[in-house]
């Protein structure tokens, strides 16, 4: 069983706040819900809706098509009408004149709920059209801070709505109702975080949000700076003296990032960057989607140095990867990028999350004979000490340094530190060869049929994949990236179809480098998620 649901209004009606509701209530019954939120870069005004779909198998893309439309104003009935279905039920605000085919149920949002309490309205009204007990949306208001006001609009657009088909309680998906942000922000704590500290910059903002509304609880610092670049600088600050930094941005603040990224680099000083990719260059979309920032994370910043770079598909991926981040950061003394995107970051996924604090100590200095930052080693992994230890004389340096971080031109000095970090290179492509999941199957998984894709794809793939019998692929790390294992997977493929969000197609450039070649491509780039039937569209259109 799976129904669609979308929501829609101005900006400050409370359309995501109504979504989230919903989908709490469904999951809390058995359901899998995928939430997915559209809006413009303003604060009031404009068309924003949200969309739920929810099943009693999992869901994991979006889908165009809705069973319900709820239209606040007549913007949105005319930007909804081609969503509709045959049997679409609409429920309309009283004041709206626009007209729409099949069952109209007009309730006074506007007039009786005021602002982000049409929220409460709205599910008010679903709930009884779902026939889903009232006390089950109550559980889910209780949380709010003003209860009883919203209790009370919910209950009267619950008494005057209308029922339509019995939604019931499942033995379904059962999980938790969480965002990729949510996903990142408590991977970065379970990962050990001290400290986070950012400049807002969407669709990132909602970790910074986030962690910042609950820093006493996770027992963690949280600082907003100036700018990016004072931003990536007292990460940076922070992981010399020895605290576990961690920053998020989008592509504008990344390319602010990128000087003090090669200082990383150079000083081989642990660093988290979380970069949430959004719709086109410059300041461009930025409340829409887009994967078109993958090769500037692989290639940023001036002069060679080792990164590695994680790919996370869905809230549970953007908690595990998060959190392997902080650990990987550390372990080998480098900068490491989360590479997620908007769909990721704001959508909302019902998956299994069991926190676990997983911090890994780092290689540090046993106190014997002199301390030498840079010792050179056979992995290239220099043991670290801090300022105040005892003995030690803890340097770090922009410039070519010896051992000791002593600046250098000296050529033989150069190149032995050059190998240095080139070994270190060696040492982290040669852990994620023994890592058994750089990459991910799903769909038809005897299928020699593939939809290769990366990030927010992931689930549309492996539904559609499923639904028509092709084998989804990706990679979850993008640096090193597991080409060996990629090739594994495709090996006897009868074709290979490459499915990015990237006009330039990015990721089939990067396949390229590393000899995979497709046979054929999906790209999208209206800064929209792939929805699933645009997917099974274009797969349902190929001659096989």
């Amino acid at each position: 069983m799976e129904r669609s649901v979308i929501v829609g209004g101005e900006a400050g009606e409370g359309v995501k706040e109504a979504g989230n509701l919903l989908s709490r209530v469904l999951v809390s019954i058995g359901y899998s819900v995928f939430t997915y939120h559209d809006y413009p870069s303003l604060i009031r005004g404009g068309h924003n809706f949200s969309s739920v779909r929810f099943s009693n198998e999992e869901v994991y893309a979006p889908v165009r098509k809705a069973d319900y439309i709820v239209a606040l104003d007549d913007r949105s009935v005319r930007r909804h009408r081609k969503d509709a279905k045959e049997g679409t039920v609409w429920f309309l605000d009283e004041k709206v004149k626009e007209e729409v085919e099949g069952t109209v149920i007009r309730l006074p949002f506007r007039e009786r709920a005021k602002g982000v309490m049409r929220s409460s309205a709205v599910l008010g009204a679903l709930l009884k059209a779902f026939r889903i007990p009232k006390e089950e949306g109550l559980s889910v208001l209780q949380n709010l801070k003003n209860f009883e006001e919203n209790r009370e609009i919910f209950e009267f657009f619950y008494d005057v709505s209308q029922e339509v088909e019995e939604i019931v309680e499942v033995e379904g998906i059962k999980g938790e109702y969480f965002s990729g942000s949510e996903g990142v922000a408590l991977g970065a704590v379970d990962g050990g975080l001290d400290i986070y500290i950012a400049y807002p910059m969407t669709p990132a903002s909602p970790v910074l949000h986030y962690l910042a509304a609950h820093k006493e609880e996770f027992g963690i610092k949280v600082v907003q700076p100036e700018n990016e670049i004072g931003v990536i600088n007292m990460v940076l600050g922070a992981a010399y003296a020895g605290g576990r930094a961690m920053t998020g941005t989008s592509g504008g603040g990344f390319a602010l990032m990128t000087e003090t990224l090669s200082l990383a680099g150079m000083s081989e000083t642990p660093s988290v960057i979380y970069l949430a990719q959004r719709g086109a260059p410059s300041t461009g979309v930025p409340t829409y989607t887009e994967q078109a920032d993958l090769l500037f994370s692989l290639f940023a910043g001036h002069g060679d140095f080792p990164r590695i770079v994680v790919a996370p598909s869905n809230a549970l991926e953007c908690y595990l990867l998060t959190r392997e981040a902080l650990n990987l950061a550390w372990k080998f003394q480098v900068p490491v990028i989360v590479l997620s995107s908007k769909n990721v970051a704001e959508s909302f996924f019902t998956q299994p999350l069991e926190r676990e604090r997983v911090v890994e100590e780092p290689k540090l200095w046993d106190g014997n004979g002199e301390y030498k930052r840079y010792r050179i080693t056979e992995d290239g992994i220099s043991p670290l000490a801090f300022p105040g230890t005892k003995g030690a004389v803890v340097k770090a340096t922009s410039y070519e340094h010896d051992e000791m971080g002593i600046t250098t031109e000296e050529p033989e000095q150069i190149v032995a530190m050059k190998n240095k970090r080139e070994r270190k290179r060696e040492t982290i492509r040669k852990f994620f060869e023994e890592k058994e999941d750089t990459v991910s199957v799903g769909g038809d998984t005897d299928s020699k049929r593939i939809l290769l894709t990366w990030g927010e794809n992931w689930g549309v793939c492996c539904e559609a994949g499923e639904e028509l019998g092709y084998k989804a692929v990706k990679p979850n790390y993008m640096e090193p990236f597991p080409a060996n294992r990629l090739k594994k997977e495709l090996e006897g493929a009868e074709e290979v179809i490459v499915v990015e969000l990237s006009p330039a197609g990015q990721f089939e450039k990067l396949l390229n480098l590393y000899g995979i070649k497709p046979t054929d491509r999906f790209r999208k780039y209206d800064t929209r998620p792939i929805f699933k039937e645009d997917l099974l569209k274009f797969l349902s259109g190929r001659e096989r």
